[in-house]
C-alpha cells in the first residue's frame, strides 16, 4: 500500500514537471515569435536641432505618423528634436556614416557638404514681394533640373536628398538688443550669432559685422548674457525661443530666405526595396508642405505676438541691403562654379 502510494506520488510529480517543461517550451516559442516580429520592424531615427514647439518638429512628426501609416508599422520613426544628439553638422556626419538615417538641415549647413546649397541661401535670392510669392517660387524652382543639381551632388557624399521636399521656413530677419538696425551701416562691429555655415556668415562679415558662430541651443543664454548682441532667425524661431525676451528689435533685414532640405543616409536608403524608398520620398513631400504651410501662418501671427510681447518692428533699407550684400557669391564661385548662381535666378523666371 505505501508502495503503491509512493508511486502514486512520483507519477505526479513526474507529470507536473512535464507540464511545467511543457509550458515553459511554449513560452519560449512565444517569446521566438515575438522577437521575430521586433526583427522585422525598422527603426528609424531622425535627429533636428529646432525646439519641440517649431514648424520643423511639427512637420518631422508628421513625417513619422505617415511613414508607420504607409508603412502598417513596419517603419518606426524615431524623432529626436532640440539638437540633443549635436549641431546641425554633427547631425549630417551621423546620416553620412548611418549613425541615424535622417536629418533635416537648413540649407546654409548642409552647403557645407553640399557646396551648391548655398546658392540658395544668398542674399536676396528668391523672388518674390513677400513670403508667400517666395514660396510659390521656390516650390517651381524645386522641379527645375538647376535645383536637382543640388541632390546629384548630395549623393556624392553619402547623402540622399529629395529635391521636391519644400521645407519652408522663410526670410531670416536680424534682432537688436540696444540699437535697431535699418541700413548696412548700422551692422559695423555688431556682435551677431549666425549658424556655423559661410553662407550665414558671410554677408554679415562683408557688412564688418562681429560675427559668431553657435549652436541655436546656445543662443538665449549668450543674448542673456551679452556674450552677444544680436541674432538672426525667422520669426517663428524668434518666437519659439522666446528671443524676445532678451532682444528689443526685430529688424526685417529678409537677407536670408531659408528653407531645409532633408537628408538621409545613402547607404540606408539603397538598402530599401522600391516600396520603402517611396513610402520615405512621399511622406518626406508631404510633411514638407504640411510643415510649410504652419510656418507660413506662424511667421504671419507671431510677429504681432513678438509685438505684444514688448518687441518693436524696424523697416529696413531693402535696397541698400541688398547692394551691400551684392557680392557674396563671389566667395563661393571656386566650390560652386561661376554660372550655378544664373542658373538658379533663370530657373524662376
Amino acid at each position: 500500500m505505501k508502495m503503491k502510494k509512493a508511486l502514486t506520488v512520483f507519477s505526479s510529480l513526474l507529470l507536473t514537471a512535464s507540464l511545467a517543461a511543457c509550458g515553459g517550451s511554449q513560452d519560449t516559442s512565444k517569446q521566438s515569435n515575438s522577437n521575430t516580429s521586433n526583427e522585422e520592424v525598422m527603426n528609424i531615427k531622425l535627429g533636428h536641432v529646432t525646439n519641440d514647439q517649431s514648424a520643423i518638429h511639427k512637420g518631422s512628426i508628421k513625417f513619422k505618423e505617415l511613414v508607420e501609416e504607409k508603412s502598417d508599422g513596419k517603419m518606426i520613426v524615431e524623432v529626436i528634436p532640440g539638437g540633443q544628439l549635436g549641431s546641425e553638422k554633427d547631425l549630417i556626419e551621423s546620416t553620412q556614416i548611418g549613425t541615424i538615417q535622417i536629418t533635416i538641415p537648413s540649407a546654409a549647413v548642409l552647403s557645407n557638404f553640399v557646396p551648391k546649397a548655398s546658392v540658395l541661401t544668398l542674399p536676396y535670392v528668391i523672388e518674390g514681394k513677400n513670403e508667400r510669392e517666395k514660396y510659390k517660387t521656390f516650390v517651381e524652382l524645386a522641379k527645375t533640373d538647376a535645383y536637382k543639381e543640388i541632390g546629384a551632388q548630395a549623393e556624392t557624399v553619402n547623402l540622399v536628398a529629395f529635391p521636391e521636399a519644400v521645407w519652408w521656413v522663410g526670410d531670416r530677419h536680424l534682432t537688436t538688443a540696444e540699437n535697431p538696425v535699418k541700413k548696412p551701416e548700422d551692422m559695423k562691429g555688431l556682435k551677431v550669432r549666425t549658424p556655423d555655415a559661410k553662407a550665414h556668415t558671410e554677408p554679415f562679415r562683408i557688412m564688418d559685422a562681429n560675427v559668431t558662430p553657435m549652436n541655436i541651443a546656445e543662443v538665449y543664454m549668450s543674448l542673456k548674457t551679452g556674450t552677444i548682441e544680436a541674432q538672426e532667425n525667422s520669426v517663428n524661431q524668434i518666437y519659439t525661443n522666446k528671443f524676445y525676451e532678451v532682444q528689443k528689435y526685430v529688424n526685417l533685414t529678409g537677407h536670408m530666405t531659408q528653407n531645409e532640405l532633408p537628408v538621409v543616409s545613402k547607404q540606408w536608403f539603397d538598402s530599401l526595396n522600391d516600396e520603402q524608398k517611396k513610402i520615405i520620398t512621399d511622406a518626406m513631400n508631404e510633411s514638407g508642405e504640411y510643415m510649410s504651410e504652419l510656418q507660413l501662418t506662424a511667421n504671419e501671427k507671431e510677429l504681432e505676438i513678438l509685438k505684444e510681447n514688448g518687441m518693436e518692428v524696424v523697416e529696413v533699407d531693402i535696397e541698400a541691403f541688398k547692394k551691400a550684400t551684392a557680392d557674396t557669391y563671389k566667395s563661393f564661385e571656386d566650390q560652386v562654379g561661376k554660372d550655378y548662381y544664373e542658373k538658379i535666378i533663370a530657373a524662376q523666371k
